[in-house]
């Protein structure tokens, strides 16, 4: 499937056993679960992903593992919500993180015409709405058979997911758009490291 098609499912049979469809529909709310988790990300090249206090982008950084403590920016916190109006392709989830005595909560915009990611201050919320749908994310598979590589495609802008690329001698957090669904591309591939 491309990150164009338009997702459809099966609603009931008819008489004569005809299948009849219905077009997804728009996300009504999401109510944060009980369920969430600390984890560390990183990518293909084994970085870690960190987020400073004095800053509000996320790069990719050599880190050992006596470094990933709590306040360091390395540890991400996932809160996973559960969906209405929606059918489940993914858990949705969104990231926070502490860095020194604050924490961020990582969320997608559109500077100047890019697609970027960034973090602000402050916790995800219980519930989240129409106008704040930019701090969630699609958790999926990177590839099936592998539980600990995901990628995370943004509900507020469908076809753009979480990657790596070097900007300004960083290895930074970006949004890259996706030319298929089924696309296998490694910088989108984020492991989970408890």
């Amino acid at each position: 499937m491309t990150c164009k098609d338009v997702l459809v499912f099966p609603v009931q049979f008819g008489e004569n056993l005809e299948l009849y469809f219905e077009e997804a529909l728009e996300c009504d709310s999401l109510r944060k679960e009980n369920c969430i988790c600390q984890q560390v990300f990183r990518n293909i090249n084994s970085q870690v992903l960190v987020v400073r206090s004095d800053s509000n982008v996320g790069v990719f950084e050599s880190a050992a593992d006596q470094e990933v403590k709590c306040g360091s920016g390395m540890l991400f916190t996932i809160h996973y919500y559960s969906e209405t109006g929606i059918p489940e392709t993914g858990p949705a989830v969104a990231f926070s993180v502490q860095a020194g005595s604050k924490t961020y909560c990582m969320y997608c915009t559109n500077e100047s015409g890019k697609r970027m990611v960034r973090f602000r201050e402050g916790e995800p919320p219980k519930n989240v709405e129409d106008k704040i749908i930019d701090i969630v994310f699609i958790q999926k598979l990177f590839t099936p058979g592998d539980s600990m590589s995901f990628k995370f495609e943004s509900l507020l802008m469908p076809g753009y997911f979480l990657a790596f690329a070097e900007e300004d001698s960083l290895m930074k957090l970006i949004l890259k758009s996706c030319e298929s669904g089924d696309e296998v591309d490694e910088t989108m591939k984020i492991h989970f490291y408890a």
